[in-house]
């Protein structure tokens, strides 16, 4: 049995979050943290991107930062200004070598990988995980997992397959990030293309779906980015990959057991996510700092979740998604076609006022979104 004052479950963006800002804050001086994740090793899995809104711990982990990204539809193209609040890319591998190197000198933090969490529960004293034949126990477990967790909502998925290109040949690349690209086939739901330069010759490329299927096969992805390559970039010779990624974000929020006191959810799975763009990365780095001040502060820690606001109008846009699934391309370009850059920012940012909101909804199809908004 092993026995430990934190358990984190999940050794992904939200668990190492969580575990380097308790370790920094000294939490970890006379306590003890089992981190347990599924996971064999670290290496980069992910590229997290957003606006600098606000300040976190891993600027030395940036791919780049951008002051203009564009958006496409139909062969017409905006580049907007960010200057104000520069996109960012973070690289997984720099952030997992970053937060282990920190949490490796610490002895009182131990990783159990290639362990999966088969059985949790929680009494008036402990909470207690079953893993194969070994049992675990603390006072207090932060848990990202998804496992077993279950949702009213439709289920709808953002999901992708992204993978950074090297060029053998010259190749006429984006100078900035293009945060979304419609210029494709769109098969009866929401389609696009994101792109991020990374060095010279370099380029990564996502192919983006909304859809109600969690993935598909990696060969549809693959033969779709190579399309993107022939036609959208107008490239047509050898190229090479060099790094591949894929995921599938939820676009619906989980149900959690408001019963648990010792038992709390972290990243996706406290509903950190935003529904409409499945950005994360902020959020959590905003809510494990809030997690760390309540145990400094001896507060009963309440789980975080996204303004209320963003929740509705999520569920708005979702509803509008459903039924317009054609016309979703011309409503996204439109969203920054008629609205400035630091509104449209700061509404997916979730920092928007109310102003802002107000100008991000009025630029919306007035009747479907009326129509939807008397209908929740």
């Amino acid at each position: 049995m092993n026995r430990f004052d934190y358990i984190i479950i999940g050794a992904g963006c939200s668990g190492l979050s969580l575990a380097f800002e308790m370790n920094a804050n000294n939490l970890f001086k006379n306590k003890t943290c089992a981190i347990i994740d599924k996971r064999e090793n670290f290496s980069r899995d992910k590229i997290w991107s957003y606006w600098g809104v606000n300040s976190h711990s891993f600027n030395d982990c940036l791919i780049n930062k951008w002051n203009k990204f564009i958006v496409k539809n139909n062969n017409e193209e905006i580049i907007l200004n960010c200057e104000n609040f520069e996109y960012q890319s973070i690289d997984s591998g720099k952030f997992y070598k970053k937060i282990l190197d920190k949490l490796s000198t610490n002895k009182n933090v131990k990783f159990f990988l290639n362990k999966s969490i088969d059985r949790i529960y929680e009494n008036n004293k402990e909470v207690t995980l079953h893993s194969g034949d070994e049992i675990f126990r603390s006072n207090l477990v932060f848990n990202s997992s998804l496992d077993n967790k279950s949702s009213l909502e439709y289920e709808l998925f953002q999901h992708f397959y992204g993978c950074e290109i090297e060029f053998d040949e010259p190749v006429n690349l984006p100078e900035y990030p293009v945060l979304m690209d419609f210029d494709c086939i769109q098969d009866g739901w929401v389609h696009f293309f994101y792109t991020l330069p990374t060095g010279v010759g370099k380029i990564f490329i996502e192919s983006t779906w909304i859809s109600d299927q969690k993935n598909f096969l990696t060969t549809r992805y693959l033969s779709e980015i190579d399309s993107y390559i022939n036609n959208n970039l107008n490239y047509r010779k050898k190229y090479r990959i060099i790094y591949s990624e894929m995921g599938s974000i939820p676009m619906y929020h989980y149900q959690n057991n408001i019963g648990y006191k010792k038992i709390i959810p972290i990243g996706t799975s406290a509903n950190l996510t935003r529904k409409s763009t499945g950005y994360t990365f902020l959020n959590i780095q905003k809510s494990v700092k809030k997690i760390v001040s309540d145990i400094l502060q001896n507060k009963i820690i309440n789980l975080s979740n996204l303004n209320i606001k963003y929740n509705f109008l999520d569920n708005i846009f979702i509803n509008v998604l459903l039924e317009k699934r054609s016309e979703m391309r011309n409503i996204f370009f439109n969203l920054f076609k008629k609205n400035k850059t630091e509104v449209i920012i700061n509404f997916l940012s979730n920092n928007s006022s109310l102003y802002e909101d107000c100008k991000i909804i009025f630029s919306m199809p007035k009747l479907i979104f009326i129509k939807k908004l008397l209908k929740l």
